[in-house]
């Protein structure tokens, strides 16, 4: 089945590339009506960007002296834009060229599907199973033998996702949690590690990002309320408050652990599974040190799906190490990554992925 799904794609690359030249001809003209009409602007503000994802993009071309222009509907930013490259190319975000590979892109986002094509692969994925009821997610969590994850099969940036599941109980609200976002729901094995972001263009790595959740250390005497009081207190400047909240207390009580509870001293645990700077966790950018061989299933994976952009999302301890000597795997990938994440993280050297993107347009992204 998975095959005959993926041939199906396989079949009709040729007759979407035709078809996406024709829809891009169309849009050229709509725009253009749409301008004479008064119904959209053009904007050459580059700060005035709808994301910092674009607003990379943009500043990129303005080095590269490539004009670039946002689209305003009825005089609101969206985050469409073009390119004078020969010609107006319009693209939301990234600048994508249209000739390139992009079948994938149309099921990329479906986790189920990418976990069966990558385990063929060889690629290293979590075990997971695709379920619809909860008898179902109750079986899968005792398949996998231990705590899982549950997530919806569709959907991205970790909404209605439920980590460290490890009682019946638990599994069935994590997967009416899910439910709400997707009708199939994913039950997969945890992983220990960092959440980390690879990102390829043209197959290559070129930008690779670790995200910490915030964290306490356990002294022995002070509970965890305090101890968050204590890292707020003496955090880095570029750091939020951790301000805790139900979603805390509900990731804790999962690990036996409440705002009042005192861990032993040298104990360290999370306090939820989201991460980043923003939520009082850490970022680093470690593309330069990366393990070879984790850059190597990365790119592995990235050719098994032959689109020019895609961002992996990846959980590892420590991907400065040799990735056989540890348990990670795949456990998402994007289709209109953040790249703007390799920028500015906490720790390490930023990686301009936007340059990257650019020269997917050969002499005409490189002026």
């Amino acid at each position: 089945m998975l095959a005959y799904r993926l041939s199906r794609y396989r079949f009709f690359t040729r007759f979407e590339r035709a078809l996406r030249r024709l829809s891009l001809s169309l849009d050229r003209l709509n725009y253009s009506l749409w301008h004479t009409l008064g119904i959209i602007r053009f904007g050459t503000d580059s700060s005035r960007a709808k994301t910092y994802r674009s607003q990379v993009v943009w500043e990129e071309a303005i080095q590269r002296g490539i004009p670039m222009q946002q689209l305003r509907f009825l005089g609101t930013e969206t985050d469409i834009y073009r390119a004078h490259l020969g010609r107006w190319v319009y693209f939301e975000s990234l600048p994508i060229p249209h000739e390139l590979p992009q079948t994938a892109f149309q099921w990329i986002d479906d986790k189920f599907l990418l976990y069966r094509l990558l385990r063929a692969a060889g690629i290293p994925i979590p075990e997971t199973e695709s379920v619809t009821d909860e008898n179902a997610a109750r079986h899968a969590l005792r398949s996998c033998g231990g705590p899982v994850v549950v997530k919806p099969r569709a959907g991205s940036r970790g909404r209605h996702t439920t980590t460290h599941v490890a009682t019946e109980e638990d599994v069935g609200k994590a997967f009416r949690c899910a439910r709400e976002l997707c009708r199939y729901v994913l039950v997969s094995r945890h992983l220990k590690g960092s959440v980390c972001r690879g990102t390829l263009v043209a197959g290559k790595l070129v930008g690779f990002f670790q995200a910490d959740p915030a964290r306490v250390r356990g002294d022995g005497v002070s509970t965890i309320r305090e101890l968050v009081e204590e890292k707020n207190a003496s955090k880095h400047v570029r750091v939020h408050d951790v301000v805790l909240n139900a979603g805390h207390a509900d990731f804790l009580s999962r690990f036996g652990h409440d705002f009042d509870s005192v861990l032993e001293k040298g104990k360290t645990i999370d306090l939820s599974h989201w991460t980043g700077r923003i939520l009082g966790g850490e970022t680093w950018e470690l593309l330069d040190t990366v393990h070879p061989a984790l850059r190597r299933s990365l790119e592995k994976a990235a050719a098994v799906l032959g689109v020019p952009v895609v961002g992996f999302d990846l959980i590892i301890e420590d991907p400065e190490k040799d990735p056989a000597t540890q348990e990670w795997g795949i456990i998402e990938a994007n289709s209109l990554p953040f790249i703007d994440l390799h920028y500015l993280p906490l720790h390490g050297t930023p990686s301009n992925v936007a340059a990257h993107v650019w020269d997917l347009w050969g002499e005409g992204g490189t002026r």
